[in-house]
C-alpha cells in the first residue's frame, strides 16, 4: 500500500517533513505531536519525492498529514502550501521540483524550522535536527490504512446535483467544472460535452509532458480538484466533502457516504445497446458473412450500466468503445491485450466472463456453479454472439456507428430469457435415496423444497435469465453430463463402483453424492442440516 502512495506517485502533494538528513544517529524526541481526531493512519505517507533526481541516502520520511493538520488547527492551508494564479499548489513550500538540493533545504528549512519554533514556545511538536532517523524509517511502526476511494453512479449524481457545483459559462449542466480537455490552439483546459472522461484517461501515476504541455499526476489533479473544491465550498457555507485523507480514504468514511437508492440514468451520449464486433489493426476491407463466421455481440449497454455502481467496471482506463485499446491483433495502448481476451479472461474483473464468473459466486449461485466445471460449452457461445448474419452481410465492423445502436438495440431486445425452470407440478415432490441402504436408512431427499428455494435466489437475475436457455438449464446443476430433460437419469447411471480404471476419475455413487450435497451446503452456506450431519440426511440403522 505504501508503495502505491510514494511521492513519485504523489509528486509532493502534501506538506512534509525533511527527506534527506546530514546525519544518521537515532535520536528520540521528547516531544510527542498530537493525534489526529480519527482516521487511524489512514494519513501516512513515505516522502520519496526526491528520489527522481538520485539514490535516497536514507530510508523514506514517514509523514502523517491529518496529524499535522490537528496540530496547526489555528491555522489554514498557507501555512505550508503557495498559491499559483489563484490555486492552491499541493507541493509543500514550493511550486516545482527543481533539484535535490532544492527539495532537501525546502523541507529541512520549513518543517525543522517550524519544529523547532514550537518546541521553543513550549508546545509539543515532531523532530528537531539531528534526530533523523525519528522520520527516515525503514518501516513504519504500522502500514497505511489508507484505501482508494471511487466516484460511483450515486456520489457521481451528488455533485451533478449539487447546486454549489456552478456550470462552467454556457453550460446548462455543471460537468465541465471537473471534466475538461486541452485545446491545444486555445492552449487552455475546456469542456466538451458527451466527452467528459475519466480522470484516470489523461492522469497518469507519473507526469506526462506532450506537445509542451506537463500533465499532472492522477493523485494531483483528483486533489487539486477536489479537495480545494471542497474547501472553497465550505467557506461560502454550503455543505461540502471532506478536506482531510482519514474522510476519504478509510473505511470507515466511505460507509458513511450517503448513498442515493435510486439514480437517474448519467447520461455522456452513450447509446441504449451497440455491437461489438473485432477490429483489426489492419485495414477494413469488406467480406461476405459465411455460416463459419462468429457472429458479432449485441451488447445491452443500459442493462449493464443499471447493473454496475460505476462505469470503471468496465471502462477501466478510459471512457470508449472496447475495440479502441482492444484489436484483434493488441495494441500499445490496451497493453497488447486481445480483443478475446479482454472479453473472456476468466480471472480479469473487467472482462465479459471474468465479471460473469464473480457474479456465479454469489451465495445463491454458488451451490451448482462452485461444483460445475469452470468452462464455457459451445452453446453458450450464442447467448452473446447473436447478431444474425442477414443485419450485418458485410461484417459488424463495417456497421456505421448509427448502425451498430439500431442493430444492437433490435437484437438485445428481442432476446429470449428463462425464468426458473419446469413448472414445479411436474417436479418429484420428495426423492428417497436408498441405493446405498447398509449401515444407513434411505436419504428422504425434498426435492421439490429445494429447487423452489433456489430459484427464489435468483429471481429477478436477468444475468441468469440470458444463459439459462432452457427450463432444463437450472437442473444441469446436479445433473450434470447428462442431456437436458424433464426425467434426468439416474445418478447411479453413471456413478458406480468406486476406483474403476475404465471410468478415469469419474467417483463412486457414493462419493458423487457426498461430493454433490456437501459441497453445495458449503459452498451456499447451509448450516441445517450442516455438511457433516450425517444422521440429519440419513438416520443410522440398527443392525
Amino acid at each position: 500500500m505504501l508503495n502505491k502512495r510514494s511521492l513519485l506517485q504523489w509528486a509532493g502533494i502534501l506538506a512534509a517533513v525533511a527527506v534527506i538528513s546530514a546525519s544518521g544517529f537515532l535520536v528520540q524526541s521528547t516531544n510527542a505531536m498530537p493525534e489526529p481526531a480519527g482516521g487511524g493512519n489512514s494519513d501516512l505517507i513515505r516522502i520519496e519525492v526526491i528520489k527522481q533526481f538520485g539514490d535516497l541516502e536514507l530510508p523514506p520520511a514517514s509523514f502523517r498529514h491529518d496529524k499535522h493538520t490537528a496540530a496547526l488547527k489555528d491555522k489554514d492551508c498557507a501555512t505550508c502550501h503557495k498559491t499559483v494564479d489563484g490555486k492552491m499548489s499541493l507541493k509543500f513550500q514550493r511550486t516545482e521540483d527543481q533539484s535535490a538540493d532544492q527539495l532537501k533545504t525546502v523541507y529541512h528549512e520549513n518543517c525543522i524550522g517550524c519544529h523547532t519554533e514550537m518546541v521553543n514556545a513550549g508546545q509539543d511538536s515532531g523532530p528537531i535536527e539531528s534526530e533523523c532517523r525519528s522520520c527516515h524509517v525503514a518501516k513504519p511502526e504500522s502500514d497505511s490504512a489508507w484505501i482508494e476511494i471511487g466516484m460511483d453512479k450515486s456520489l457521481h449524481f451528488r455533485h451533478i446535483d449539487a447546486k454549489s457545483i456552478k456550470p462552467v459559462a454556457g453550460a446548462d449542466v455543471n460537468c465541465g467544472t471537473c471534466h475538461h480537455v486541452y485545446d491545444k490552439a486555445a492552449k487552455k483546459t475546456v469542456w466538451e460535452k458527451d466527452k467528459e472522461d475519466s480522470c484516470r484517461a489523461c492522469h497518469k501515476s507519473e507526469p506526462v509532458t506532450a506537445d509542451g504541455v506537463t500533465i499532472s499526476t492522477f493523485a494531483d489533479a483528483s486533489h487539486q480538484q477536489c479537495v480545494v473544491c471542497h474547501m472553497d465550498t465550505a467557506k461560502a457555507g454550503a455543505d461540502s466533502g471532506p478536506v482531510n485523507c482519514a474522510g476519504c480514504h478509510t473505511a470507515e468514511a466511505q460507509a458513511k457516504i450517503k448513498v442515493v437508492k435510486d439514480v437517474p440514468r448519467l447520461m455522456r451520449g452513450q447509446p441504449d445497446a451497440t455491437v461489438i464486433a473485432p477490429v483489426s489493426n489492419k485495414p477494413v476491407t469488406k467480406k461476405e458473412v459465411t455460416a463459419d463466421s462468429t457472429a458479432a455481440v449485441a451488447f445491452n449497454h443500459k442493462v449493464h450500466e443499471q447493473a454496475n455502481d460505476t462505469c470503471r467496471v468496465c471502462h477501466h482506463e478510459k471512457i470508449a468503445s472496447c475495440t479502441e485499446c482492444h484489436t484483434t491483433e493488441g495494441k500499445k495502448e490496451g497493453a497488447f491485450v486481445q480483443l478475446s481476451q479482454a472479453m473472456h479472461a476468466k480471472q480479469a474483473d473487467a472482462s465479459c466472463v471474468g465479471c460473469h464468473n464473480q457474479q456465479k459466486a454469489k451465495v445463491v449461485c454458488a451451490g451448482c456453479h462452485t461444483f460445475v466445471p469452470n468452462t464455457t460449452p459451445d452453446s453458450s457461445c450464442a447467448s452473446c454472439h447473436n447478431v444474425p448474419a442477414e443485419l450485418a452481410p458485410e461484417g459488424a465492423e463495417a456497421l456505421s456507428k448509427e448502425q451498430r445502436a439500431s442493430v444492437g438495440l433490435l437484437v438485445a431486445s428481442s432476446r429470449q430469457r428463462t425464468e426458473g425452470t419446469y413448472d414445479l407440478k411436474d417436479i418429484p415432490e420428495r426423492v428417497s435415496i436408498d441405493a446405498m441402504v447398509n449401515e444407513y436408512e434411505a436419504v428422504d431427499f425434498p426435492h421439490r423444497k429445494i429447487i423452489e428455494t433456489m430459484v427464489a435466489g435468483i429471481k429477478g437475475d436477468k444475468l441468469a435469465a440470458s444463459f439459462h436457455t432452457d427450463p432444463g438449464t437450472f437442473c444441469q446443476g446436479c445433473h450434470h453430463n447428462s442431456p437436458v430433460s424433464k426425467t434426468p437419469p439416474a445418478c447411479a447411471t453413471c456413478h458406480g463402483k468406486p476406483f474403476e480404471i475404465s471410468q478415469g476419475d469419474r467417483p463412486g455413487l457414493k462419493a458423487a453424492y457426498h461430493q454433490q450435497c456437501m459441497n453445495c451446503h458449503t459452498a451456499m452456506r447451509i448450516e441445517k442440516p450442516a455438511n457433516t450431519a450425517c444422521n440429519e440426511c440419513h438416520k443410522k440403522r440398527d443392525l
